[in-house]
Formats: structure tokens, sequence, C-alpha cells
């Protein structure tokens, strides 16, 4: 059996690389960073004050104390945005506000709860040629941002493949950057087939089926940061599925159809494809649900065939793209999260097959248990929906007992309960 971390690697070596475009900051949160960023000035640019309060010479305040303070003449006011007026001589001081510069001569700011005027007055600060009192001795370079504290001219800001936070956001504003290079988004072409398909908004006839598979696999791919466009349905046709192939295949990165890829008489997305001179790179997965796939590359991009039954494709999508397609947007956030549980009910396994049981979590007596849903056919969808991810069954023709340890794929809303498993060292 072809192992399932195996298909997902070569389906990843098969996307192909994306394009650069340039953005503003505004639009740049989320996005990938294309290329390594370095900082092309000192931030800080110039030492500057990290509190409200006096620039002083550390020597001059050395032995300052609330019972004996030392007494300086304020000799400038530096508010934030300006400049000092002069440079800092002996036994003098400068009121200063937070992220003002620092004078010449000055080594260190003493918060102004740490101060006094001499000559008691409603401001706060003590006016130029007055006398503030320094209640604390406060050592050299205290409460002062020197050049470069927070990023060196030349140091590496963003790497390549690095995702744009606020946080970073904030510190290319800082260095003078307003845009920047990134990924463009990834985009897909959702193809569904099939002759008894309908619209959603219209009511099917005996026969016929509302088109929801498309949507569940469009909304999966915007979970994984890849932009979908969902097509009108295509009939069973096999000249109609090739012409529209090349149409997709030209105008998007990424080509994924639902249907048509099992081995009755209407399935014929492959043909289509191998009319077009496409290369089959995989006709069917080791995984129930989820058998039916195909994956298949055509100048120089990949379509991805996935069961028309909701339910099963999504399986697939979970297992085998969702990582993929994750890793090659740059959305970690679109991961399921990898855990141990335990089956609470004995489950039969599928030989030759891995068997991805959905399942709900749940913290009981010092344990996290799996517990199989009603509902498992590839086309029973409403399971899915109430699931909190996957327990991977290994193959073999037997059951598990109640009580075995399994892998789950669980979902990102299990985030809260997984963290205080780990907390607790589970």
């Amino acid at each position: 059996m072809v192992e399932m971390a195996e298909i997902v690697c070569r389906i990843k070596s098969h996307l192909p690389p994306l394009k650069v475009e340039r953005v503003s900051l505004p639009e740049a949160v989320g996005r990938i960073v294309a290329e390594d960023l370095f900082a092309p000035e000192d931030v800080p640019s110039y030492p500057r004050s990290a509190m409200d309060g006096y620039a002083v010479r550390a020597e001059d305040i050395a032995a300052a104390s609330r019972e004996n303070p030392v007494i300086l003449t304020v000799v400038d006011q530096i508010p934030a945005g300006s400049a000092p007026q002069r440079p800092l001589g002996k036994g003098e001081a400068a009121a200063i506000a937070t992220g003002a510069p620092m004078p010449e001569g000055a080594d260190t700011v003493v918060r102004v709860e740490d101060t006094k005027p001499v000559n008691p007055s409603d401001h706060p600060f003590v006016p130029v040629g007055e006398k503030v009192a320094i209640l604390v001795a406060t050592p050299k370079g205290k409460n002062v941002s020197p050049v470069g504290e927070d990023v060196r001219k030349g140091e590496l800001i963003a790497a390549k493949g690095q995702k744009v936070t606020p946080a970073l956001i904030g510190l290319l504003a800082a260095c003078g950057f307003f845009e920047l290079p990134v990924f463009t988004r990834p985009s897909a072409a959702v193809i569904p087939t099939g002759n008894e398909l309908v619209a959603v908004a219209e009511t099917p006839s005996i026969g016929q089926v509302r088109n929801s598979t498309a949507w569940a696999i469009a909304a999966a791919l915007q979970e994984c940061g890849v932009k979908p466009s969902v097509f009108e349905p295509v009939r069973d046709d096999v000249d109609e599925l090739s012409r529209r192939f090349e149409e997709a295949i030209s105008d998007f990165d990424l080509v994924l159809t639902c249907g048509g890829i099992s081995a009755g008489q209407s399935d014929l997305v492959k043909e289509a494809w191998k009319r077009l001179g496409a290369k089959v790179i995989f006709g069917h997965l080791p995984l129930r649900p989820g058998k039916a796939f195909l994956a298949v590359t055509w100048e120089g991009k990949l379509a991805l065939g996935l069961s028309g039954n909701a339910a099963a494709a999504l399986t697939t999508f979970d297992l085998i793209l969702r990582p993929a397609l994750c890793e090659w947007s740059g959305n970690e956030l679109g991961k399921f999260v990898t855990i141990n549980a335990e089956i609470s009910a004995p489950v039969s396994q599928v030989n030759g097959f891995l068997k991805a049981l959905r399942v709900k979590l749940e913290q009981r007596g010092g344990k996290l248990l799996a517990h199989p849903l009603k509902g498992q056919l590839s086309t029973v969808l409403s399971s899915l929906a109430q699931s909190d991810g996957y327990a991977l069954i290994p193959p073999g023709n037997g059951n598990l007992e109640a009580g075995t340890k399994v892998t789950v794929l669980a979902r990102t809303g299990k985030i809260a309960l997984l963290s205080e498993w780990l907390t607790n060292g589970t």
C-alpha cells in the first residue's frame, strides 16, 4: 500500500510555483513574503527616551535618594516630535517625553514619578530655568532606547515564506516599507460534473441532486488559502469535459473536478483528460471513504479529481489535499492537528485501506476519547458536518477494540480542548 504521506508529497511536488506581486501594507496581512527583506536603517535611528521624565547624566545623580535628593537645573524641554535645543552639562536636566530624542551629554532618563519640582506647580514638568529634585539614583542607560534597539540596519526582518502578521506590519512600517513582495494567492477552478446535477436553488426531480459537493470543496479551498471559482456543472460528455478542462487549466493555478472518476458508464473525467494528453499520477487511493481519486498533470499544471459524493470528496481533501495546499499557500491555520486518542467503541478495519472514521472528541476521566459517529458512508454528509475530525484506522481484516489508541486528525475548532491536554502533558 502506498503511504498517504508519500501521496501528499507527490501532490505537493506537482503544484506550480506561485507568482509574486507587490501589495501595500493594508493588503498584506495574512499573505506570504516572497523574498527576504532587510532593514534599510536602524530602528530607532537615534537614542530616544523610553519614559516621560528627565534626561540627565547618570554620574550627577549617583547618590540621589528620597531622603537626600539631587537638585538639577532644567535647561530644556523636549516634547515628542521635536529636537533638543542644546547639549546637557553637569548639574543640568532636560524635561523629556516618551519617544523624544536624547540631548547630547545625557545618558539616562529618570521617570517623572521619581522626581519632584523644587518649586511646586500644577504643571507635571518643571519649566526651563527652574530646579527639579531627583529622588532615585538611576543607572546609566536606564529608560533609554539606543540606536538599533529594535532593528539594526541590514538585519533580516522578514524571511521568504514568512506569514505577514500585524506585528510584522508594524515592523515593516517602522523600517519604511509601504509595499512588499508577496506570493499571489493561488486560484482553483472547481468543476462539478454529471447529468444529475442541478443548482442549489433549484428543486431536484427524481434522479437529480443539488450541486453540493463543489460548494463544499470550494469552502475547504478557502480554509487552505486558495481562491476557488465554482463552475456550472458540466454534462457527461467527453468533448464538453475536455473543452471546459482546457479552458480552466489555462486560467487557474489548480483544477479540481467533482464526480465522474469511478468505473461507471458516465465516469468520463479521466478519458477527457487523456484526450488532452494529460499524464495520470494517481488513479485511486487506499482510503475509505475517498478511494475515488484522480491526479493528472497537463501543461505544467495539476488537476485533481474527487468523488461526486461530498463526504467522500471532503475526506480525500482533508487527508490528502489539505496538508499539500496549506503548505503551498502558506496558510498554516488551515491544517488539522494530529493527536492521540482512544476510540470509545469497537471499530472494524478494512483490508488494504486506511479507514477515515468520523469522530467526536471528548475529555472524560483523564482520557481523550474519540466517539465514532453514526453514518460513515461516503453518501452521508451530516455525520461529517458534526465531527471534530477523523480517527485513522489502519488497514486490517479485524476489529479494533474500545480503548485502542488511534491517531486523530482534529479540526482547529478543537484547539481549546487540545491546548488543555497539551498543558496537562498529554
